[in-house]
């Protein structure tokens, strides 16, 4: 019995403890395959990269405060989640493109936006707008908190959360594209001389993302685009699209939570802007403006990296630049806050950064120095500036230096110009490239301050310069004379004037208190001294003579003079520049077509201004200066008889065959000109824009006066009894159709013919080989805002109908058939008669 109870516990000892073995063994299996099952979960979990970016070799990453992810042509954003709900600036920038005159301006206009997500979306909103606020009322400021949302711009779909979940990945390719009209937006752009680009219609096939980059709370998606372009012709859309391709680069730039303290703008001092809507008064609201400028501090100068590529001599002009602005800000007690650095060798320095200042060595076909700003829409803060300086600027000094210099200045007789010359043109365009990133604006007056004189004399030009603005589209004193060089007359623009002195002062003095009446009382201390006048771009029919591009002097008839001086002495002796054979063919061939350029574009575009012309002040009730005053009667006479006097006789033009045959197998150029309607063209449009200057004229130059003036200069060989010229009869052609199309009965009557005159009209515009020589300005800068009345110049005279002439030019066609019979007369062979019987018939067919 003793046995068998020790059999059953030694049975029931081995039973349990195989049952904890085969527990154990369970366990053991379960937790492995737990574990299993949950690698297995994990495998087939995947991470948002591996949804998205399954092809390795075609996925880039750039990370930084957002991370770019490129992927074939898309372009991811990976957006923190902590960013949501804050401010972002969009800025879009052409950096190179086809055609040079749009290199290094701005693609569109700037856009500040708000990032925000829901669930499932990542949107991006459209702030309210700026306001400004009485800051005693608390009531007011919490109302309009709770009354304002900000709207929904753009929505995109989440794709994903990176596995920390702190980050969002969304698909932006759609926003980045040029057809967005924040990336790309040309409309209402220049594209030289007359003409104005409508639209841009981005090319898909042929536009893709070049490259994405990340930086420090900002990223920068460049591309290229090819764009074909719907152009018009002094308001006349052509059929001709021509295709502008361009490498645009865009930037997503997270703006800081500490804004910067605004100061008010005022339309009499010549600075960038923004707007805001104030709502001080409760009784009524209005739109204010603050100026654009940087927030310099002694901690916080302003810092130009600049390209290593660039000579030691070009670097030299450029600092001179600088120092020249740094001698106004020590004047203002600020010390010298622009500093000139090399870029850095450290391997996180990036020049293509947008939001760092850089001087960048374009090695490209541009010959024009370019600039634009980045810019804080909501305090007006300049964020940043991107400078382009030219490998080729010795062509932009051929093309203008040379044909208003050379008599004055014999370093500029001759094709290979020197690095000297160079540098004083590098440092007078820094100037204004300069006094841009420092938030002036566009100052068109600066170079019609001073008399021709003061001009001329050593003491003025060395103590003030040439120009009251560097602002100004000018860069050459042509009215110099032989022998001012020597006497130690200043050439070229060298330093700020006094209006950039005063602006500076403007944007930057401190003020301690009563800031907003301090100010106020500054742009009033020099009313009425054309020295500090802002210049800005005037209407179509308000045109104020002293805002023209290429003017100089406040004496038109003198500048005309010196203009035309300096070309004759470069038609006689240039020949002699070219006879070393490795000047290149192309620029022989072009020589003599600029000339054509600087006579029109140079000469007679800015002098037939005060034709019709109006003075254009800022009204205020504190002025002694009227806000309008139309040019004396006397003055509009006096240039339309100076225009016919220089014109009428071009045969200087033609007189060196030598000169001619630079330009290939030609046996004139005065014939081009009149065959072109010029000067004709320039007199009649200027006819169409009189109205205002004699309605608003206490004694008037009518429009009847005025065509009567022209038709004694056209007629004078009829009358003297003389047959008709070769030049007289081209330039009746174009009298006569501008009187037609001024009528609109007359247009109704012979629409046939109507379009013949606007051929002719447009023939200079239409010429691709004119085109392609447009004389460009300075740079262009591109605004950051949409243009304003109050700050930004008049777009349009608002009300105002035109002036009804169709009676006058009626009458004048009438005038013009009889002149013409009594031509006819006394024309001297048949052909000159068969002239005068189209001309009579042009005038038949409508009266």
């Amino acid at each position: 019995m003793k046995k068998l109870f020790l059999w059953l516990i030694a049975l029931l000892l081995i039973i349990g403890s195989t049952n904890e073995a085969n527990a154990r063994s369970k366990k053991k299996k379960g937790k492995a395959k737990t574990e299993q099952q949950t690698d297995s979960v994990q495998k087939k979990k995947k991470s948002v990269y591996d949804k998205l970016f399954k092809d390795k070799k075609k996925h880039t990453v750039n990370k930084g405060t957002i991370t770019v992810h490129q992927y074939e042509d898309k372009i991811y954003l990976e957006l923190p989640v902590e960013l949501m709900g804050r401010d972002f600036l969009v800025n879009s920038a052409i950096t190179t493109a086809s055609d040079i005159s749009m290199a290094g301006t701005k693609a569109a206009q700037s856009r500040y936006l708000i990032i925000d997500k829901t669930d499932s979306l990542i949107l991006f909103r459209d702030p309210k707008y700026n306001v400004r606020l009485n800051e005693q009322d608390d009531n007011q400021e919490a109302a309009f908190a709770l009354s304002r949302s900000n709207a929904i711009y753009k929505a995109f779909p989440i794709e994903g959360y990176t596995s920390d979940s702190t980050a969002v990945v969304f698909n932006a390719t759609s926003y980045f594209s040029c057809s967005n009209k924040d990336v790309l937006n040309l409309s209402g752009r220049s594209y030289g001389g007359m003409l104005t680009i409508v639209s841009a219609s981005p090319q898909s096939k042929t536009s893709f993302v070049d490259s994405a980059d990340a930086f420090d709370n900002c990223i920068s998606i460049t591309q290229n685009c090819t764009a074909k372009l719907s152009i018009s012709i002094m308001g006349f859309v052509s059929k001709e699209q021509p295709e502008l391709t361009m490498s645009v680069q865009t930037t997503l730039a997270l703006l800081s939570k500490e804004k910067m303290n605004t100061r008010e703008a005022n339309p009499r001092v010549g600075t960038g802007y923004i707007s805001y809507t104030d709502y001080r008064n409760e009784k009524r609201f209005k739109k204010g403006y603050y100026v654009t400028r940087r927030n310099i501090t002694t901690q916080q100068p302003v810092v130009f990296y600049i390209d290593t590529l660039i000579q030691d001599s070009w670097v030299k002009a450029i600092q001179k630049s600088a120092d020249e602005w740094n001698i106004i800000f020590e004047d203002l007690g600020i010390g010298k806050p622009i500093i000139i650095k090399p870029y850095e060798k450290d391997s996180t320095f990036r020049a293509n950064n947008p939001m760092i200042n850089t001087i960048a060595f374009l090695n490209n076909n541009n010959s024009e120095v370019t600039a634009y700003n980045v810019t804080d829409l909501r305090t007006g803060e300049i964020l940043s500036t991107k400078i382009g300086v030219p490998r080729d600027l010795a062509v932009s000094v051929r093309r203008n230096g040379v044909y208003q210099m050379a008599e004055v200045d014999p370093r500029f007789r001759t094709y290979y110009i020197a690095d000297e010359v160079i540098c004083e043109n590098l440092t007078a365009r820094m100037l204004k490239a300069f006094g841009l990133s420092l938030g002036l604006a566009t100052n068109l007056a600066g170079s019609a301050a001073y008399s021709p004189e003061e001009l001329r004399s050593p003491e003025f030009t060395q103590k003030y310069g040439i120009t009251a603005s560097v602002m100004d589209n000018v860069l050459y004193n042509y009215l110099a004379q032989p022998g001012d060089k020597e006497k130690g007359v200043v050439l070229i623009v060298d330093k700020p004037g006094v209006c950039d002195a005063f602006t500076l002062k403007y944007l930057y003095a401190a003020i301690s208190e009563n800031e907003s009446d301090i100010l106020k009382k500054w742009a009033m201390e020099h009313d009425g001294d054309p020295r500090y006048f802002y210049g800005k771009r005037s209407p179509a029919h308000a045109t104020d003579p002293r805002c023209q591009n290429y003017d100089l002097g406040n004496d038109p008839i003198a500048s005309l003079d010196a203009q035309i001086a300096r070309v004759k002495y470069v038609v006689k002796n240039s020949p002699a520049w070219f006879h070393d054979d490795n000047i290149p063919n192309d620029y022989r061939e072009l020589f003599p077509d600029f000339v054509i350029i600087e006579l029109i574009n140079k000469t007679l575009s800015p002098v037939s201004s005060y034709i019709g012309g109006i003075y254009i002040n800022e009204a205020n009730e504190k002025s002694n200066v009227p806000s309008y005053q139309p040019v004396s009667a006397d003055m509009q006479r006096k240039v339309l008889q100076k225009i016919f006097s220089t014109f009428y006789d071009l045969s200087w033009l033609d007189s060196n065959k030598d000169f001619l045959r630079l330009g290939g197998v030609n046996p004139d150029m005065s014939t081009w000109i009149y065959n072109n309607g010029y000067p004709m063209m320039s007199l009649m449009f200027r006819l169409m824009r009189m109205g205002l200057s004699v309605e608003k004229s206490t004694k008037p130059y009518t429009q009847e006066a005025y065509l009567n003036d022209i038709e004694k200069q056209l007629f004078k060989e009829t009358l003297n009894g003389k047959p008709l010229s070769a030049p007289m009869i081209a330039q009746l052609s174009v009298y006569i159709s501008s009187l037609k199309g001024m009528c609109p009965t007359l247009k109704a009557i012979d629409k046939a013919v109507s379009t013949g005159a606007a051929s002719i009209a447009l023939n200079e515009q239409t010429n691709p080989k004119l085109q392609a020589l447009e004389l460009q300005t300075i740079f262009t800068a591109i605004s950051a805002t949409e243009e304003q009345s109050g700050m930004e110049p008049m777009t349009a005279v608002n009300f105002y109908a035109g002036t009804d002439i169709e009676a006058i030019c009626y009458e004048k066609l009438k005038s013009a058939r009889r002149y013409l019979i009594q031509a006819r007369s006394i024309a001297s062979n048949d052909i000159e008669r068969g002239k005068c019987d189209y001309l009579i018939t042009m005038i038949d067919r409508v009266i």
